[in-house]
């Protein structure tokens, strides 16, 4: 943290902009297991939660750099369960793509919330 100040960010607005950005992969990604990969998207944003906002009040304020930021984020794809696509059988390579793309989301909507 550089001196006193502390970035002011809005984690509610990062989280909802996740939320819909995941909705949104989910819906040109899935056809038949678009329901699934919904709940499964929200379900791991919110197991990422807590990370999420640490993260990037630590960026914000200067505490990381932001290649260590999505390294971090992109170790968030351990907390990514996906049981109700797993359940469907979905193909791995499919179940890869779609957390790493929620990663995606997650750090775009983290660093459109930092002033």
């Amino acid at each position: 943290m550089i001196g006193d100040y502390m970035a002011d960010i809005d984690i509610n607005k990062i989280f909802k902009n996740a939320e819909q950005g995941i909705i949104h992969l989910a819906e040109t990604t899935f056809t038949t297991y678009k329901g699934q990969a919904i709940a499964d998207g929200k379900a791991f944003l919110n197991a990422a939660k807590g990370d999420l906002q640490n993260y990037t009040q630590q960026l914000a304020d200067g505490d990381i750099t932001l290649d260590q930021f999505k390294d971090l984020m992109q170790d968030e794809g351990d907390l990514a369960k996906m049981d109700a696509l797993k359940e469907a059988g979905l193909a791995h390579a499919a179940f890869d793509s779609f957390v790493n793309g929620i990663i995606g989301i997650m750090i775009t909507a983290a660093l459109s919330a930092i002033p």
